[in-house]
C-alpha cells in the first residue's frame, strides 16, 4: 500500500474557510498533471475544508476517482505540535482520535496494492507522518511543507513498517507558483 498525502493549493488569507486563490487553482492544475503520473488512484479523500475540498475536485477530474470527505482530515490548531496531548483541549483531543481512527480504517490491509491519495492541510499531514512513522510530534515543526507538496509513505512487508517514500515534493510546479522563500 502506498499513501500520497498533499497539502491543498494556495489558499486566500481571509475568511474562516478561504478558497483557493487564482494562483491556487493553478497550482493545483499542475499538480493534477503530477498526479497522472501514478497512473492509478484506489481512493480519494480530502478534508471537510474549502481548500482542500477545491484542489480535489480538480484532481479528480483527472484521475476519474471522486474525493469522499473526511472531516477528521481538517487542520488542526498550530499550538498542536508544540504542546504535549495531556494539554490540547476536548476538541482537539477528539479531533486526533478521529484521524487516528480514520487512517487505521484505511490502511487495515497495509499489504493491499493500493494507492490512496489524501488532500489535506500542512500540521495535518505532519500527524499523519507522526503516526505512521512513529515520530514525536513536537519535532515536526521542521516538517513544514508548501502548497500542493506531495508526501508518500509505502507499507514494506518485509519489516512490517511503513517508509518515507519523498516529502514535500514540488517539483511540478514552476518557480511562478512556488512560495517564495520569505512566504514559506
Amino acid at each position: 500500500m502506498e499513501i500520497i498525502f498533499i497539502r491543498h493549493a494556495e489558499k486566500r488569507e481571509l475568511g474562516e474557510d478561504p478558497s483557493l486563490t487564482e494562483r491556487g487553482i493553478k497550482q493545483a492544475e499542475y499538480l493534477t498533471k503530477e498526479l497522472s503520473k501514478f497512473k492509478t488512484f484506489d481512493k480519494l479523500y480530502c478534508s471537510d475544508l474549502d481548500r482542500a475540498k477545491q484542489t480535489a475536485k480538480i484532481i479528480s477530474k483527472k484521475i476519474k476517482v471522486k474525493p469522499r470527505i473526511e472531516k477528521s482530515l481538517n487542520e488542526f490548531k498550530s499550538e498542536t505540535l508544540k504542546e504535549n496531548r495531556s494539554n490540547w483541549d476536548n476538541k482537539e483531543k477528539t479531533h486526533y482520535k478521529d484521524l487516528i481512527s480514520f487512517l487505521k480504517r484505511i490502511t487495515k490491509n497495509p499489504n493491499e496494492k493500493k494507492k490512496i491519495l489524501i488532500i489535506a492541510h500542512g500540521i495535518t499531514n505532519r500527524i499523519i507522518l507522526s503516526f505512521f512513522l512513529k515520530l514525536n510530534m513536537k519535532r515536526l515543526i521542521q516538517f513544514r511543507t508548501r502548497e500542493t507538496a506531495i508526501n508518500s509513505i509505502y507499507w514494506v512487508e518485509k519489516f512490517k513498517n511503513w517508509r518515507l517514500k519523498y516529502w514535500g515534493e514540488n517539483n511540478h510546479l514552476p518557480k511562478r507558483l512556488r512560495q517564495s522563500e520569505g512566504e514559506y
